[in-house]
């Protein structure tokens, strides 16, 4: 086992204690002993995405884990390597990311309180001062990045930019649509700028994200909260509908629109996640 020297055995963390409420400042957590695959990690930023507003709002049902941390976006230094690991050393900077890549893939870790009681975590967490993480979760950082920039790896930019990479084939003489400009959404658009498709469509509701979409390279922008979105799309596309459509707001009725807006006969929407729980998704057949 690798480490630096003057490893903390304590840590704070923001722990989720109660769906819908707010997350607790827990001083003290015991920090485990490393076992095969894991590391264990200084976090210096974490990111806060929407799926784990989610997850702490009860959105996404029963949770069984109880008392539990959060967060899976983040960057830090590694402090410490259990058993087996080999992909990064003590004193590594790191990106620590939900998306299982190299590395061996470890269990979840149970921390314990102050009190005693157990605090439960998965592969991966950052809503703490220290973390212990699967091997297969962390990445180094790249040259020259800042460590709060990163953070972006950890989510936002391989959930967008993967959509586009991964799973659609866009052309020069595509019509492409990001529904919904946030983090995810943006690194969708820059991705899809790369292919210089001739349509490229950023849909919010927030002016500011609007603008910023047409500095990334959108060739259209449209304000959802005052302009019929599906109409405004197949006006652009001559009634075809879009060849692709990324729907990045994670909202039932934003999905809905995101299928009429797409070209019937060999269009394709794709969405980055999921409604809440017990959130519908209507089609007419």
């Amino acid at each position: 086992m690798e480490f630096l020297s003057m490893l903390p055995t304590t840590t704070t963390g923001a722990v989720l204690t109660e769906l819908g409420a707010p997350l607790v400042i827990i001083e003290g957590i015991r920090l485990p002993e490393l076992k095969k695959g894991q590391v264990l990690v200084e976090v210096h930023y974490a990111g806060l995405c929407h799926s784990q507003l989610k997850e702490a709002r009860g959105d996404r049902g029963e949770d069984h884990y109880l008392p539990h941390m959060l967060g899976h976006e983040g960057t830090g230094t590694v402090l410490c390597v259990g058993p087996g690991v080999k992909k990064v050393l003590a004193g590594d900077q790191v990106v620590l990311g939900w998306i299982k890549g190299e590395g061996l893939d470890a269990m979840g870790t149970e921390y314990v309180g102050p009190n005693g009681d157990v605090i439960n975590a998965g592969g991966v967490t950052t809503f703490s001062r220290h973390t212990v993480v699967s091997e297969n979760r962390v990445v180094k950082l790249p040259p020259n990045t800042p460590m709060d920039l990163a953070v972006l790896y950890g989510c936002a930019l391989p959930t967008g930019a993967g959509i586009v990479f991964n799973e659609i084939e866009i052309e020069t003489t595509s019509a492409v649509v990001i529904f919904g400009l946030g983090g995810i959404g943006l690194s969708a658009l820059v991705a899809a700028k790369t292919y210089a498709p001739k349509i490229l469509v950023g849909i919010d509701i927030e002016d500011s994200k609007l603008q910023l979409a047409k500095k990334l390279g959108a060739t259209h922008v449209i304000n959802a909260a005052d302009t019929d979105a599906i109409e405004a799309v197949r006006g652009l596309t001559e009634t075809e509908g879009a060849d692709f459509v990324v729907e990045a707001s994670g909202l039932a009725k934003i999905i809905e629109q995101g299928f009429q807006m797409t070209r019937r006969n060999g269009g394709q929407l794709v969405f980055a996640t999921h409604p809440k729980q017990g959130d519908m998704i209507e089609l007419d057949p």
